[in-house]
């Protein structure tokens, strides 16, 4: 919702990271039980049954069974509301989820932020994928939330100072829709990432950490407008960084999610974004007014409309049977 991507290492290790999030409800169930004949079966999209946690394909779960400790003995199985690769922080949801749920298994009860932390060991230590600490913290904590992250990457998670009545205004002004179009993340921060490296005399483009700059900036006026009440400023934000952010990456966007904007803006919406790295997925617009119109409009044109509703508890579990 304002400063994304300065929470990306290459960024927030230099000059550190400020940014805001929301939580929604739309969530992914991890449900874990014994498994008596000793070995581990899991089921997502796939189904593995193997004998050990080394033999599992799936990198997440395979990577989370070896930091909690967990050797064989156990059946996992999740489902997703929303598909993967759509910028809604699956993949860090489903992470997240599952250490909630391991933890439980043997026993222990976690903090949030070790449940970050934890999920961030794993996919920016050890699978080394090109991410940051947004979607780990945001899907732990729940809320809508503005993060801090110092060069040494401690995170500070502070909810935002908003009246009850902002917040239903907010939940009823955000429009997002599915387009239809799925990618992994990987590709786009990493053409970033490698932006970042090259020498300056060689870019013939703007410096890509001068645009990080104002996405700083524009992420804390953002969050200046929201405390405040002033959603239309907020809206007028989202159009000003969505702007910006389009000259960071050829990759951030299309030519098919350019039309859509440029028609949402011409019906009505103050400004929008493509959710996560971009590329595709959900875009999320802010409109005061034509809400109908603009809904019309877009799933004549095949996008689905997904109504927002925040969520404030992040991370939990639902049913522990009697393992206490």
């Amino acid at each position: 919702m304002g400063g994304g991507g300065t929470d990306l290492p290459f960024y927030a290790d230099k000059f550190g990271a400020s940014l805001l999030s929301g939580a929604i409800k739309k969530y992914i169930y991890i449900m874990v039980g014994d498994r008596v004949q000793g070995d581990i079966k899991l089921n997502y999209s796939k189904t593995e049954i193997v004998n050990t946690v080394d033999e599992i394909q799936h990198p997440l779960i395979r990577e989370a069974l070896k930091l909690v400790g967990i050797t064989g003995g156990i059946e996992i199985h999740s489902m997703a509301e929303i598909p993967s690769g759509t910028g809604l922080g699956s993949s860090g949801s489903f992470l997240v989820g599952l250490l909630n749920a391991l933890y439980y298994y043997k026993g222990e009860i976690v903090s949030k932020y070790k449940l970050a932390e934890d999920t961030s060991k794993i996919t920016m230590e050890i699978l080394k994928e090109h991410c940051g600490k947004q979607d780990q913290y945001a899907c732990a904590f729940g809320n809508i939330n503005h993060f801090k992250i110092s060069q040494s990457g401690r995170v500070t998670a502070s909810p935002l100072n908003m009246s009850f009545e902002d917040i239903k205004k907010l939940q009823k002004n955000l429009m997002m829709f599915y387009t239809g179009f799925r990618r992994s993340a990987d590709p786009v921060l990493k053409d970033q990432k490698d932006k970042s490296e090259e020498k300056k005399e060689e870019r013939s483009e703007k410096d890509i950490f001068d645009y990080y700059h104002e996405i700083k900036k524009i992420g804390d006026e953002s969050k200046k407008a929201l405390e405040t009440g002033n959603l239309r400023r907020f809206g007028e934000w989202m159009n000003i960084h969505w702007e910006l952010k389009r000259g960071i990456s050829s990759k951030m966007s299309n030519q098919k999610i350019n039309e859509w904007y440029t028609m949402a803006l011409a019906n009505g919406a103050l400004g929008g974004k493509i959710i996560g790295a971009g590329g595709g997925g959900f875009l999320m617009l802010y409109a005061e007014s034509n809400h109908e119109r603009i809904k019309e409009l877009f799933e004549k044109e095949g996008l689905v409309y997904t109504p927002i509703e925040f969520d404030f508890d992040g991370s939990r579990v639902l049913f522990k049977g009697d393992m206490f």
